[in-house]
């Protein structure tokens, strides 16, 4: 599958209610990014483009990017250092893992599905949704 097939098949619908779902049971913030442009490193990419989102702005620092480049068969998943102080890097690259094989399987949307949930758990977890809570960044999916 080209990178084109890959963003088209991605149903954002599925993905924004996903995010939705998480949010509403956490003060966390989540969100997905999908590039069609080529990029050598995904992980230096997607801190950029957290960064440009102004995702380190959020009130408690639990923001979660979940940045997807097609065209390069590369992802990121990163989180800023609130969320980052309770879920270490086995965390993370167990998730990464489990993307990686429900991308290769061709489930792309039901794969960035169940990481948006296992991400929502640990948000749940440590950052329990408040009374006062806003949602501070937009849940759609993002495309550049």
């Amino acid at each position: 599958m080209n990178a084109n097939q890959f963003i088209a098949t991605i149903v954002d619908e599925q993905v924004t209610r996903a995010i939705q779902s998480v949010e509403a049971r956490s003060s966390g913030e989540l969100r997905v990014f999908v590039t069609d442009k080529p990029v050598e490193d995904s992980i230096s990419e997607a801190w950029k483009t957290f960064a440009r989102l102004k995702m380190q702005d959020t009130s408690q620092r639990n923001a979660v990017l979940i940045f997807v480049a097609p065209q390069a068969r590369k992802f990121a998943i990163v989180a800023d250092e609130g969320i980052h102080r309770f879920c270490k890097e086995a965390f993370w690259n167990q998730l990464a893992h489990q993307l990686s094989e429900g991308f290769k399987a061709g489930d792309y949307t039901a794969s960035l599905v169940r990481l948006i949930e296992d991400i929502g758990q640990a948000l749940a977890a440590h950052f329990p949704r408040l009374k006062s809570d806003v949602n501070e960044l937009p849940d759609e999916v993002l495309r550049d």
